[in-house]
């Protein structure tokens, strides 16, 4: 796992292709025994990527007459993705309308059906089993690989080619296939058909009272399929899976409103039932497939592992609001909710959530009335109580249906120990705000604070493995967070020509682990690959990032705040090292408006200081020496990766710096000896970069940022142009999305789109894709 391997300079060898009896160059000759000179391909990874194309059309008809109203709409979406074979299609259907059958009652529908299907979608993440050619580019490729001899990846008697040999008499894989193996064999599909929308009544009894009745139905089912492909590098192996879930709400309610003078009320009071209904049955081949590539659960090799799972849930609610107004000057707002869920103890599942919000436009008092500065002002205020209901099952313990003990069925007490006694976990929140507007809203500002605590989260905590289970679920913890949002804008030109909008904001937050559980004062959240995970502290800022399994961080001299060296000219380093944090100081956007004319153009830049991200790709990129900087020049001017000689000219494996030849290689560290003395060392470069992997503190990287997000210019092709055509507007226009990454602290990272996990903290970097610019042009027509 070292860094090393030749210096690259055009010496002739063997490259992998030439192990293999075939025809690579496509001279008609067998190119075994080929001999090349050693020299990089530096875009050998680019030109493994494609340029992705994406077709959107939409078509809507619109229409109606005195008492009725629809709309009809139609999509198609194809899209070829920048890996190989990677493709996603979306088709949908779209329709509402409204009818009033008489000057009381008006009816409404709303329908919506959706097919995505994709082929192709990529495996990410750290050693997928399926193959995943982005982690291989970024931690165990080599420079001088041609990308385009690695996509005739099967000999011509089929069997399999890649890069990566066991040896020269075993030229089977060893840890990766070729990309393209992966990309075109191993291939993921999945369907999903869609269907949501709603129908609503409603009865006007008097001017001031109507009763509605809506039914709300979200339904989906779901295929989908992977596989890998006989002959690679892992068994062959087939996979399917059927989810479905079904979401429907029944609400009916009553509306009123009423002025009285300077006063005015409104009000609704309603009940809803949700019924929710999930199934899954997933199935898998175990032991590979009984004949080669023929992919079906029946051609298990042994008894194929089967799983079937279903769910089904039921809230009813009954809930109110009411709104009090006067004058345009005060207005209050309510809001009442109880809602008995069947996740919930049956003897205690009844749960009582409200909120109460103000506001008062200051600017109507007759004070303000005779300036022309401050056009418009107004506080608010808002408190509120609500709760995240369980997900089924988790009260009671069920029993896991498993595979049967030969002929005998057998069943299994979960892991997990289900709560009799759980509760929802409950947010109480409060936020003032004021929004001011001047110079007739030329100028404009809102600010907002808020502060939200969450108690009794849910939580699922380690118990001794002798009591039968390995974790409980509890309610425990308390976690508070608070936060300033400010907003800015501005009309900086405005003629009948010309428009110019500036619009800035900006948001700081800081989130508390105030309790965990009793007894526990620390709490992983999630772990990412190889000694690195996040943690919840108490008194501490959610989101540390502590060095884990022996891994560690620098050691700091207590007394100088220097990192502490070793005598072999190593870094010393401390182990469950609390190393820095995923949470921003601060984010923000800022927003350019201009229109000219018939001309618009629209950008938005995103901003973020601070914040962490950990960077497995970089890890191992350096301590297998692929990345960049692992080469170029140390402190005295030569390559880094010489040897690193003494002032004798001997080959050491460090040296101190003042000891060293003019003409050694190494890698420089520095710091202090445990006295606290500066010192400073050459350190044999595949020794240091290997070094650095054990040190995580290293791949804790910075995660500010300056982003053009969006740039979009639109051109409305004016009305006399279309007065001979049937057509009613037409526009076209140039949007480009992720335009350009102004400045970012780590160099080939953007820290917007780091993700690597199912939780969504997206905080860690491992196999994922790389950052992509989308460059569209559309054109809009209404007849």
């Amino acid at each position: 796992m070292k860094a090393g391997g030749p210096r690259m300079d055009g010496q002739m060898y063997r490259p992998w292709w030439s192990w293999y009896h075939h025809d690579f160059t496509g001279d008609g000759q067998d190119d075994y025994g080929t001999e090349i000179p050693l020299e990089a391909n530096p875009d050998n990874v680019r030109d493994y990527f494609e340029t992705g194309v994406r077709m959107t059309n939409n078509l809507s008809i619109s229409g109606g007459s005195s008492n009725a109203s629809y709309r009809v709409g139609l999509l198609n979406t194809n899209r070829s993705g920048v890996l190989p074979n990677s493709t996603l299609d979306k088709n949908g259907v779209n329709f509402s309308g409204a009818l009033s059958h008489s000057d009381k009652f008006t009816s409404r529908i709303s329908f919506n059906y959706v097919n995505t299907s994709a082929d192709g979608r990529p495996a990410l993440g750290y050693s997928a089993v399926q193959g995943n050619g982005v982690q291989s580019f970024n931690q165990w490729f080599q420079r001088q690989l041609d990308i385009d001899k690695l996509r005739d990846y099967r000999t011509s008697e089929g069997l399999p080619m890649t890069w990566n040999i066991r040896s020269p008499s075993d030229p089977t894989p060893l840890y990766w296939d070729s990309p393209f193996f992966a990309a075109n064999e191993n291939v993921s599909n999945d369907d999903r058909d869609r269907i949501y929308g709603n129908y609503s009544m409603s009865y006007n009894v008097s001017s001031n009272i109507e009763v509605t009745g809506k039914l709300h139905l979200d339904t989906y089912s779901f295929t989908a399929e992977d596989r890998i492909a006989t002959g690679g590098l892992e068994e062959d192996w087939y996979y399917v899976a059927q989810r479905s879930r079904r979401e429907i709400n029944y609400e009916a309610g009553a509306r009123y409103e009423e002025d009285f003078g300077d006063i005015s009320l409104s009000g609704y009071l309603g009940g809803n039932i949700r019924t929710e209904k999930y199934s899954a049955l997933i199935q898998q081949t175990v032991g590979g497939l009984s004949t080669p590539n023929f992919f079906n659960i029946d051609a298990s090799v042994n008894r194929p592992d089967v799983s079937n799972y279903n769910e089904e849930k039921q809230v009813n609610s009954l809930f109110g609001t009411a709104t009090f107004g006067f004058r345009d000057l005060i207005y209050i707002d309510g809001s009442l909710r109880n809602d008995w869920s069947s996740a919930l103890p049956a003897d205690d599942n009844s749960n009582l959530y409200y909120g109460l919000s103000g506001s008062l436009v200051f600017t109507e008092f007759d004070v303000f009335r005779n300036q022309n500065i401050l056009t418009f002002g107004k506080l608010r205020a808002s408190i509120a109580q609500v709760g995240n209901d369980l997900n089924p099952y988790q009260v009671f313990t069920t029993y896991d249906s498993s595979t049967p003990y030969g002929s005998q069925p057998t069943q299994s007490i979960p892991n997990t120990l289900n709560n009799p006694n759980i509760e929802p976990s409950v947010s109480s929140d409060y936020e003032f705000g004021i929004d001011l507007r001047f110079l007739g809203g030329r100028l404009r500002t809102d600010v907002n604070y808020y502060n939200s605590v969450r108690k009794n989260e849910i939580l699922e905590l380690t118990v001794p493995g002798s009591s039968g289970f390995n974790e409980s679920i509890v309610n425990a913890g308390k976690f508070t967070t608070t936060g300033l949002e400010v907003a800015l804008g501005a009309t900086a030109v405005q003629t009948q020509d010309f428009v110019v909008e500036l619009d800035l904001n900006w948001a700081s937050s800081y989130s508390e682990v105030n309790e965990l559980a009793e007894g526990i004062t620390t709490r992983i959240l999630e772990s990412a690959s190889f000694g690195a995970a996040l943690y919840a502290t108490e008194d501490e800022e959610w989101g540390n990032v502590v060095t884990t399994g022996g891994y560690g961080g620098y050691s700091i001299h207590e007394g100088t705040g220097k990192r502490i060296v070793n005598e072999d000219g190593s870094y010393a380093l401390e182990s469950n090292k609390d190393i820095g944090n995923i949470l921003p100081d601060w984010t923000g956007g800022f927003n350019l408006g201009v229109t000219y004319k018939n001309f618009s153009l629209n950008t938005f830049v995103e901003f973020q200081k601070g914040g962490k991200f950990y960077s497995a790709d970089q890890m191992w990129a350096t301590s297998t020496g692929l990345a960049q900087g692992t080469v170029g020049d140390n402190t005295l001017g030569n390559p880094v990766r010489d040897p690193v000689l003494n002032s004798s000219g001997e080959q050491v494996t460090s040296v101190p710096l003042n000891e060293a030849a003019s003409n050694s290689g190494g890698a420089l560290t520095e710091g202090v000896d445990e006295n606290g003395n500066d010192v400073a060392y050459l350190r044999n470069a595949s020794d240091f970069f290997y070094e650095q992997y054990q040190n995580k503190e290293v791949w804790l990287k910075d995660a500010s940022f300056i982003k053009l997000r969006e740039v979009k210019l639109t051109y409305n092709i004016p009305s006399q142009v279309l007065e001979s055509l049937p057509i009613i507007n037409a526009s076209i226009a140039l949007d480009i999305q992720n335009a350009l990454m102004l400045y970012a602290s780590e160099d080939g990272y953007d820290p917007s789109i780091v993700q690597n996990n199912g939780n969504g903290f997206g905080w860690w970097t491992g196999g994922g894709l790389p950052a992509t610019r989308s460059i569209g042009f559309n054109v809009n027509v209404g007849f």
